[in-house]
């Protein structure tokens, strides 16, 4: 159905070039083969993209038939003709793209990218408009090399018949939508040279027509989603100059028409399997330099050595088999790399070379890696080496849970892990287990402990591994505090946040983020259950995350879900109505930075009052939504007026269409 609304004429002069002289415009009543409504839409991209210093303006408001304008195509003959193509690539449009192109509804492409030679530095600038994802024939839309800022809208995920979308090399932020899995018809998806972050949406699994994927130099991370292997039409892909950990995924070997691949210049690590270093080999251009990727330095991987532009130096010795895989997870869990001991760690095929490791009849049977630095989370690595005996890493400064997985090492019958930073409630699975060994020290971990309930004490064991079975275990000697919440003032703010039991020998260390930043330290000295509350003053205007540390006698901590607020400068802020022009119903938002009144009132064009929209002192520092139901309103022009304490503040301009 064709979108209609209602404009302003006009009667203006219109140029050829920058410097051409002026020619009579003959105006959107005069024209000829398309509606007069489509005719104002093309009038008002011309206005708000500096239509008179555009490269080429032939036609443009100059003559009365706009199917032949300069970047311009109609379908049929018949009148009105509907314009489904415009393309305007190269021809330096600049100031903002209007929203109103979605009233073109029978658009199958826009091409508004600023690239081609010689193209001058003018670029399109704000936010895409929503309201593209109105147009539901389009196939095409780039918008690539301008300088488009805040986020994708995620109505652009609507445009279910698109076949090529670009928006690189512009200023966007920020998460790409997951809407953008509906766009299954997609060919060609370009995003390069942004600002976006997160993980590849998983939604994108099922763009399985895509052939070109450009998400090069951006701020993604996370790991490389295996799922990548199965867009088998792909032959272009390029993640490079991005933040992507982890290995690279061997379901890429399935995409047999790849000719480009480059991951070049991530945080990718390990060493490529054989079947991806050969498959690697083959691609017509690959590049997997800048990362932490190596090439086994073994005899299958002898010719493989400038795969895809990895240096000669990117070679590494590793084994094969379950155990060898434990072991490399364990190395790289822990900071292999910074252990004061590590001769023979991933460095020889056999790993009962190397340093603490014993076998017997080629199976590993003992693990001591005693005082050697070892640093990160406790591994579940260990769980699968099943002939284990013995596993000595006491004197490190591990972290985390012990992993339940730990139970299943029936062979054991020697455990040390004391003296580390290991947290939270033994299994009472690896507690049974415990309680058999012939040597068990878990002691010297400030956060570990044993609850003194049923199950454990039908262990008939205590201490567990010199562990006392404890009242009043939580895992880390905690207290159980309520969500941190936090009240707004002009120019504070103050936390909030109680606890369900004595907090005596607990101290909250209030902390504000990004910069780290103690802010103060309130002491828990309740016998019972209690309320806390800490205010912060002279705060300057602007964005602040704060979180509570929790921190107990014995040194160790625990650290809440942060809380980010929004202090404003502005007494009172007023966001643009949107839809705007806007048919049913249009919504407005506000902030208030201070005490007082907020009126916001609805005037007709010639100053009527029509409806007060707000009336009252809203909370600070949040956004407060209105929406105008426009049942019975005329159409026409209105004024929304906004007054603090009776003192006007803004007006906004919308217009009622039928």
């Amino acid at each position: 159905m064709r979108m209609t609304r209602v404009a302003p004429l006009i009667l203006v002069l219109a140029v050829s070039h920058a410097t051409a002289t002026h020619a009579q415009f003959l105006g959107c009543p005069l024209i000829d083969q398309i509606t007069l409504e489509d005719c104002q839409v093309l009038e008002k991209l011309f206005y708000d993209t500096d239509g008179f210093n555009w490269r080429n303006v032939r036609g443009w408001l100059r003559t009365n038939q706009p199917c032949d304008w300069y970047g311009i195509t109609c379908q049929s003959s018949a009148w009105p003709r509907d314009i489904i193509h415009i393309d305007l690539s190269g021809n330096d449009l600049t100031g903002t793209l209007p929203g109103d192109l979605a009233f073109l509804s029978e658009l199958r492409s826009i091409r508004i990218d600023n690239t081609g030679p010689g193209v001058r530095q003018k670029k399109l600038i704000n936010q895409i408009p929503a309201s593209l994802g109105d147009l539901e024939h389009l196939e095409v839309l780039l918008l690539g090399n301008n300088a488009f800022s805040g986020t994708i809208p995620v109505e652009l995920g609507n445009l279910t018949n698109l076949r090529e979308l670009s928006l690189g090399d512009n200023k966007l932020e920020g998460s790409v939508p997951e809407r953008f899995g509906q766009l299954t018809q997609l060919q060609h998806l370009d995003l390069r040279g942004n600002n976006f972050g997160g993980a590849i949406p998983d939604s994108f699994r099922h763009l399985i027509k895509l052939e070109h994927l450009d998400l090069s130099q951006n701020l993604f991370n996370g790991n490389l989603p295996t799922w990548l292997g199965d867009l088998n039409a792909l032959k272009f892909l390029d993640v490079s100059n991005n933040m992507f950990s982890g290995t690279l995924p061997e379901e890429l070997i399935q995409l047999d028409q790849l000719v480009w691949l480059s991951l070049a210049n991530n945080d990718l690590e390990g060493a490529l399997s054989l079947k991806t270093a050969t498959y690697a080999a083959g691609i017509t251009n690959c590049h997997l330099e800048g990362n932490h990727i190596c090439i086994p330095d073994a005899p299958p991987y002898a010719d493989l050595h400038q795969v895809c532009s990895l240096s000669q130096q990117s070679t590494c010795k590793v084994c094969r088999g379950s155990d060898c895989q434990s072991l490399e997870s364990v190395y790289y869990e822990t900071s292999g790399a910074s252990w004061i001991q590590s001769e023979g760690w991933l460095a020889s095929s056999d790993p009962c070379d190397w340093h603490g490791i014993s076998c017997h009849n080629e199976a590993i049977t003992s693990i001591v890696l005693a005082d050697n630095d070892l640093t990160g989370d406790l591994p579940q690595a260990f769980s699968s080496l099943r002939n284990l005996q013995v596993l000595n890493l006491s004197k490190n400064t591990l972290q985390g849970n012990i992993p339940q997985e730990y139970a299943g090492l029936s062979q054991l019958v020697a455990l040390d892990l004391s003296n580390n930073e290991l947290t939270g409630i033994l299994p009472l699975e690896v507690a049974a287990l415990g309680a058999t060994l012939n040597e068990c020290n878990l002691s010297d971990n400030a956060g570990l402990c044993l609850p003194d309930t049923a199950s454990y004490a039908a262990l008939n064991a205590n201490p567990i591994c010199q562990l006392p079975l404890r009242k009043d275990c939580l895992g880390y000697d905690f207290v159980v505090f309520s969500e941190l919440r936090a009240i707004l003032g002009e120019r504070s703010v103050q936390l909030v946040w109680s606890t369900t039991q004595s907090s005596v020998g607990i101290t909250f260390v209030i902390e504000r983020i990004e910069p780290l930043e103690i802010l103060a330290e309130v002491s828990g000295n309740a016998q019972v259950p209690g309320s806390f509350v800490h205010t912060i003053d002279n705060l300057d205007p602007g964005q602040y995350s704060f979180q509570i540390r929790q921190v107990t006698a014995s040194g160790a901590y625990r650290v809440s879900e942060p809380i980010t607020v929004e202090l404003y400068a502005e007494d009172l802020v007023i966001y643009a109505p949107y839809p705007n022009p806007f048919s049913a119903e249009t919504v407005l938002e506000f902030t208030s930075g201070t005490s007082g009144s907020v009126e916001i009132v609805l005037y007709d064009l010639v100053g009527r009052r029509i409806q007060t929209l707000f009336s009252g002192t809203p909370a600070l520092h949040q956004r407060t939504r209105i929406i105008l139901d426009t049942k019975g309103l005329p159409s026409g022009t209105y004024f929304i007026h906004s007054f603090l304490d009776g003192r006007p503040i803004s007006s906004e301009q919308v217009s009622r269409i039928r």
